[in-house]
């Protein structure tokens, strides 16, 4: 846990590393450092959803049909194998990420896998508490709502980059 708390505060701190000159060509061309073009924020959001999404098929697949066979004690002798509830939100903010930056997002990958593990324990919480009133229904709404940390997270870091870089180069 402790490597991901560095990793989000080095992303943190290293924001401010791209030269000036490569900062107003990245505004004034519409793209991010990685060179995709910066696309709606509408379709960086679904196209974040679709690679969470597929990214947590690729977490489901994982704790139905290789952790079975491989003898990982489970967290509660249930369903949660504890590389599935360690591992799979790192591999969903890897999704999200990708999808992001992909589509011209400047969302910061620390902070994408803190929402991402964010989002686990509130949902983990929420689906606790309500599990006696909703049911097995609360499982599905984490299945639906589990990249939503990530993304949340993604989004806002996205923000945050982009109002940094025109204040950068309005100076």
């Amino acid at each position: 846990m402790s490597f991901l708390f560095n990793l989000a505060m080095l992303s943190a701190v290293t924001d401010g590393t791209a030269a000036a000159q490569e900062q107003g060509a990245e505004l004034g061309q519409n793209v991010n450092a990685a060179g995709f073009t910066r696309r709606p924020v509408f379709l960086r959001l679904v196209t974040e959803v679709l690679l969470g999404f597929l990214a947590e098929a690729l977490i489901l697949g994982i704790e139905l049909f290789v952790i079975p066979h491989v003898g990982i004690p489970s967290w509660d002798n249930k369903h949660e194998p504890m590389t599935t509830l360690i591992c799979g939100p790192a591999l969903m903010a890897g999704g999200v990420y990708l999808g992001g930056r992909w589509m011209g997002g400047r969302g910061r990958l620390g902070w994408t896998v803190l929402g991402s593990y964010g989002g686990l324990l509130v949902l983990y919480g929420v689906s606790s508490l309500s599990y006696a009133v909703i049911g097995s229904a609360a499982d599905w709404a984490s299945l639906i709502l589990f990249p939503f940390g990530a993304i949340l997270a993604c989004e806002l870091s996205d923000f945050f980059a982009t109002r940094r870089l025109k204040r950068a180069s309005a100076e």
